[in-house]
């Protein structure tokens, strides 16, 4: 898949793989095992400050997502997890805990989880202060602003920071598979 483009409308599952999906932009996504990106057209566009139908990236499974760089004043959200959306800026991990819950962790600067509500405004769900890991609950049944339980918010621990370090933020691992997106 070495310097895929993806389209609207594709998918990735890595199903046993690791692939790294990059844009044009300096956006780095490292999906793990068991995990699932679809680049699709989305109502709001996962931009907080600029709402409008455009293509955005969806996300499930193990992420760790970074930027090598970013423009001045630049904010932008780089796609949705299940559960919630967060800006790029910050160098994030989620993964999956079971059906209900997700882990978010902050690994350089804080992580604000946000969504959009039924009248497209948008919310902060939780703000992750950065070296910090948030579990959050969701029920798809309730209202959107009421669908999200922050059960806890704290220090990440020495195990999962060698989790993330040896499987995601070693470069060795990933001088495989990347994909390209440009978008």
């Amino acid at each position: 898949m070495e310097n895929t483009e993806l389209s609207v409308g594709d998918q990735i599952k890595t199903r046993n793989g690791w692939v790294e999906v990059r844009d044009d932009f300096g956006l780095v996504m490292r999906l793990g095992p068991n995990s699932e990106l679809s680049y699709v057209l989305d109502p709001q566009g996962g931009n907080i400050a600029h709402p409008s139908e455009q293509p955005s990236l969806i996300f499930f499974g193990e992420v760790y997502k970074f930027r090598y760089y970013v423009r001045p004043l630049e904010i932008v959200a780089c796609g949705k997890y299940r559960t919630s959306c967060w800006y790029c800026p910050s160098s994030m991990y989620a993964r999956n805990l079971d059906d209900n819950r997700d882990a978010f962790y902050a690994l350089a600067g804080s992580v604000p989880i946000w969504e959009w509500d039924e009248v497209g405004e948008s919310f902060v769900i939780v703000e992750v202060p950065e070296g910090h890991k948030a579990i959050l609950r969701h029920d798809s049944k309730k209202p959107m602003r009421k669908r999200y339980v922050v059960e806890e918010v704290y220090p990440i621990s020495p195990e999962d920071w060698a989790y993330i370090a040896s499987n995601f933020a070693n470069p060795g691992r990933w001088a495989k598979e990347v994909v390209v997106v440009d978008f």
